[in-house]
């Protein structure tokens, strides 16, 4: 698609009133009904449950639970989807055979595995259930969607786990179908991990189609190489053009599952330490960015990073101020050395506020300050969504970006 035809796609999705909202989505099936515990084990040394849950076209799904260490009162829920050939029990067995980083979590952590081989021909991403009845499935979410949500919900409760610190990741088409399922729903999850995601149908659908809250932050490493990467330049272009979070890594390797390959910067990304209620800077217009090439594209930037470089700690957001710090990430804080510049210079939105609300049209007054000395400040107004952005902020050794509404 041309950049021209995709403007104008997002044109006209602007024009369109979605009739799905992520919240408020009924649900026509208990896919929990049936829930059976099948078998108790342990794996590399924490105690694992195998349980199974509501047929599909008479087949049992299977889906695995490891409990956290008992450390943390509520712990955090890490929710694994598996990729195409794949399967929960071949993801947990690599999670901790390997440790990978996609599937693998601490012994505090509660990790989810959950399993969609009995939908082979949509697997996690319904796609094929979509494409039959695209309006339809406008409002209504289809089985594999729900039967994940539901799951989560289930584990929840059962588990007792922090609402604020719940995480979606997937490689391939568990990557696709993360985007698809949890971007959509920050409501629900804090952050999002996805390598290769195959195809990127299901997660622009969702966009275009729903009401959906601010989303959670995502760390997207994926390939122009890659057969399955087609379409990731729309998603990039979405994103940017709607001011929503993606963390974007790219490298030549193909559909391989090998993220260390990309800036480190994006690769050491700590996105479990995200949490759902809290705010967090969207970063946009940045001059730090390499050119993603595009499916196929031969590009000079073969290799590059897209808002890898930024990082943020909320320090107040009450109702009549806010400030964070924001920096660029330090070489000690990375596995391998990247090309961090001393400074960058992005557009910045601010979401997932909690207290200090910004309204449309009203104007606001920023300055960014190190150690008592101010280096920028300004006024702007928030757009009609309330979205308030601040253009060219300059980003480099900790500083604090503090706004409050202009008097």
């Amino acid at each position: 698609m041309t950049p021209g035809k995709f403007v104008l796609v997002l044109l006209l999705a602007s024009l369109a009133t979605p009739t799905w909202a992520a919240d408020k989505t009924p649900s026509e099936r208990n896919f929990m009904e049936d829930l059976a515990l099948q078998e108790e084990f342990e794996i590399g040394g924490r105690k694992a449950f195998l349980y199974e849950h509501a047929k599909q076209d008479g087949k049992t799904v299977p889906f695995y639970l490891v409990p956290a260490d008992g450390s943390i009162a509520n712990p955090p829920l890490h929710v694994v989807l598996h990729h195409a050939g794949g399967s929960a029990k071949q993801a947990i067995n690599e999670a901790f055979a390997a440790k990978h980083r996609h599937q693998y979590v601490a012994k505090e952590h509660c990790p989810l595995y959950l399993d969609c081989r009995s939908l082979k021909t949509d697997w996690w991403w319904g796609w094929k259930t979509i494409e039959k009845d695209k309006e339809l499935h406008k409002q209504k979410l289809q089985s594999a969607e729900e039967r994940v949500l539901q799951t989560i919900e289930w584990a929840v409760k059962n588990q007792k786990v922090d609402r604020n610190r719940i995480y979606l990741s997937g490689r391939s088409m568990g990557g696709s179908g993360s985007l698809g399922i949890g971007y959509v729903r920050g409501d629900i999850f804090a952050a999002i991990l996805v390598n290769v995601p195959a195809g990127a149908e299901h997660f622009l659908f969702r966009l275009e189609n729903s009401r959906y809250p601010d989303p959670p932050p995502t760390i997207n490493t994926s390939s122009q190489t890659d057969g399955w990467s087609k379409r990731q330049e729309d998603l990039l272009a979405y994103c940017e053009e709607n001011k929503l979070p993606m963390i974007f890594g790219w490298g030549p390797f193909g559909h391989a599952s090998r993220p260390s390959m990309v800036n480190s910067a994006v690769y050491d990304f700590p996105w479990r330490e995200i949490v759902k209620n809290e705010a967090y800077p969207v970063f946009g217009n940045t001059d730090s960015d390499q050119i993603y090439p595009g499916f196929k594209g031969k590009g000079k930037d073969q290799n590059g990073q897209i808002n890898g470089y930024f990082r943020w700690k909320n320090m107040e957001d009450i109702k009549d101020r806010f400030s964070m710090e924001l920096r660029l990430v330090r070489q000690d804080e990375l596995g391998k050395p990247a090309a961090i510049p001393k400074q960058a210079i992005a557009a910045v939105t601010l979401r997932r506020l909690q207290n200090f609300k910004t309204k449309a049209g009203t104007s606001y007054a920023w300055k960014m300050s190190r150690q008592g000395k101010q280096l920028q400040a300004g006024t702007h107004v928030a757009n009609k969504n309330g979205l308030l952005t601040l253009p060219k902020v300059v980003i480099g050794a900790p500083a604090t970006l503090e706004i409050t509404p202009r008097k």
